[in-house]
């Protein structure tokens, strides 16, 4: 247990990540290098569009372990790395597959310059508990953490994945290509994923409402 004053807390300095293009520090606000985040919605909404367009713009600076469980090196996941154009981020990003299992990532991460950024995908795959999720924050503060989760209704599917969101600065709901953020470091707009998709899915008129959120 460490207690500290007003003085001392306004002094700690935080790191934050640089040079956040405009679009995504309006939706997710002033991140810190180790955040986490969930994201969740209901199949074919835009999640796996989301995750890859956020680590196009993540991984030029931070590496990253993607943990395939549902799809692993298929020919899918290779379909999204050629549509959001990874391939010059080769080295930055590794993906393991279905084998994975919160004992052998926690070894894993524990290696000398492992992933700075380490996506679950998905949480209903990974079959982890709330303590096991605890277990990574603390085994891993200097670690971003983000996790896709299927849907149930508006909410993630699952007690550890809803329990995961209310713990989370960063919750992402995916549908008809939208994310809806509510983020603790600001910004909070909602984020436009594929606006053709979005268009045809909410109607030209809720679609321009939405968007200026």
């Amino acid at each position: 247990m460490k207690v500290i004053g007003v003085k001392q807390l306004l002094q700690k300095n935080y790191k934050i990540v640089q040079n956040l293009p405009k679009e995504w520090a309006d939706s997710l606000g002033q991140l810190e290098e180790n955040f986490i985040m969930i994201i969740w919605g209901a199949s074919g909404q835009g999640k796996s569009n989301f995750i890859y367009q956020l680590l196009r713009v993540l991984s030029t600076v931070y590496s990253t372990l993607y943990v395939a469980l549902e799809e692993g090196h298929s020919l899918s996941t290779q379909n999204l790395v050629n549509r959001h154009d990874l391939a010059p981020l080769n080295g930055k990003i590794k993906w393991a597959n279905h084998e994975t299992t919160f004992e052998s990532l926690v070894v894993f991460l524990k290696k000398k310059k492992s992933a700075r950024i380490v996506v679950i995908d998905s949480l209903q795959y990974f079959h982890i508990t709330y303590l096991q999720y605890k277990q990574l924050k603390e085994l891993f503060p200097r670690k971003t953490f983000i996790f896709i989760s299927h849907a149930k209704s508006k909410s993630p599917d699952g007690k550890t994945a809803d329990k995961i969101r209310y713990d989370a600065p960063i919750k992402v709901r995916v549908e008809g290509y939208m994310a809806f953020v509510v983020s603790r470091f600001g910004g909070n707009k909602n984020f436009v994923i594929w606006e053709e998709g979005a268009k045809k899915y909410w109607g030209l008129k809720i679609f321009n409402k939405i968007k200026t959120k």
